[in-house]
Order: structure tokens, then C-alpha cells, then sequence
């Protein structure tokens, strides 16, 4: 019984974790979107600064939270590493 009750534990952990994860992931693909509405609109200094807001306040905590955590939702968290690194490189091009 005593089992049963951490196992309940352990999957509403992983439970948790994966939602964050996917949360954040679509923070970043919104937040990507409006640099690149920005940009369209020849708002160039703007998209600058929300790309450098981005990567200061979304994609290195989030690297730094998956490099701590993303051993709890094994596999999943390299996809979403994957995608936050991704996401830090198109950043990085608005930044130009």
C-alpha cells in the first residue's frame, strides 16, 4: 500500500513537471511570434529587447531548471531542451 501511495507521488510529480515544461514551451513560441510581428512592423529596436527579455527570463532559467530537473521527466525534458536551445538561437538572431 505504502508503494502505491509513492508511486502516486512520483507520477503527479512527473505529471506536474511535464505541464510546466509544455508551458513554457508555449511562452516561447508566443513570445517568438511577437518578435517576429515586431520585426514585420519595422519595430526593430522593440524586437531587440523582447528577444533579449526572452532569453534572460524564459530560455536560461528554463535550460538551467531542465539541467536540474529534466532527469524527473526523462525523455521529454530533451525534447524540451531541445526547443528551448532552439528558440535561444532565433533569439539570439533578432538580437542582430
Amino acid at each position: 500500500m505504502a508503494w502505491r501511495i509513492a508511486l502516486d507521488v512520483i507520477e503527479d510529480v512527473r505529471g506536474t513537471l511535464t505541464l510546466y515544461g509544455w508551458t513554457i514551451i508555449e511562452a516561447l513560441g508566443t513570445v517568438s511570434f511577437a518578435c517576429y510581428l515586431l520585426k514585420k512592423a519595422k519595430r526593430h529596436d522593440d524586437a531587440r529587447n523582447l528577444a533579449k527579455w526572452a532569453i534572460d527570463n524564459i530560455v536560461n532559467p528554463y535550460i538551467d531548471f531542465l539541467n536540474r530537473y529534466g532527469w524527473a521527466i526523462y525523455p521529454l525534458a530533451d525534447a524540451y531542451k531541445v526547443y528551448a536551445e532552439c528558440s535561444k538561437r532565433l533569439f539570439e538572431a533578432y538580437l542582430k
